[in-house]
């Protein structure tokens, strides 16, 4: 895929080539360019595409219209940008293509597709290291993604709707955000889970029991299913 930049250019996108963005620290000025740049784009990644818009979403950097690419599946530079279609001014001529370094780091944390969320705070209770946290209207926010134990994707299992994913996981693709699947816990996830108290119960109160926790989920798996 290294010709897939000049190609892109040629056909007069503005190519920008970047490190694995999913490993750039939250603060890295190239997070800043990307969200300062006017109109779609077009993620080109070694990633499913729900977590290549979530990454890109979460740093302000999706805007209408934009496009995420698995390029895993294609084998030429050709393949991969088959129909994309005209860029947005076709007679400007050729685009730029522009490289960004950046310090070789690894990273391991969760990505939120925010269009399966629905804010239950499964994954803000079952964490250990604190990944999780509200904003200020009360949304339930990947606030500290680098506390992330590597290698972990227990809280992806746990999230009742599958919207917690793991990019780099390569033992469950529905970890890893394969469209139309979702993770199943662990029975000793589900066992956790099942201690701990949920907002509606109150201080003082009871956790749901594992049959209860096991109804739920199973109630669960079968709607997951109805859904493929």
């Amino acid at each position: 895929m290294a010709g897939l930049p000049r190609r892109l250019a040629a056909a007069g996108y503005d190519a920008w080539v970047l490190p694995h963005p999913y490993h750039l620290p939250e603060d890295s000025r190239i997070w800043r360019e990307i969200a300062a740049r006017k109109g779609p784009v077009i993620g080109f990644l070694p990633l499913h595409p729900r977590p290549i818009e979530a990454l890109m979403r979460r740093h302000g950097a999706w805007p209408p219209g934009s496009l995420a690419r698995d390029i895993r599946p294609w084998k030429t530079p050709k393949a991969a940008a088959d129909g994309l279609g005209p860029p947005p001014a076709p007679t400007r001529g050729p685009g730029a293509v522009r490289t960004f370094r950046a310090p070789r780091i690894q990273r391991w944390y969760p990505l939120m597709d925010e269009s399966r969320c629905i804010n239950c705070g499964s994954c803000l209770q079952f964490c250990l290291f604190g990944v999780y946290g509200r904003s200020e209207d009360g949304r339930v926010r990947i606030v500290h993604p680098d506390r992330c134990k590597p290698g972990c994707p227990a809280c992806s299992r746990i999230c009742p709707r599958g919207a917690l994913m793991f990019p780099l996981y390569t033992e469950d693709e529905a970890i890893a955000g394969a469209p139309g699947l979702f993770p199943k816990p662990k029975a000793d996830e589900r066992r956790r889970l099942s201690s701990f108290r949920t907002p509606a119960q109150g201080k003082g109160s009871k956790g749901r029991t594992p049959d209860e926790l096991d109804a739920l989920l199973e109630g669960l798996e079968k709607l997951q299913e109805g859904r493929r």
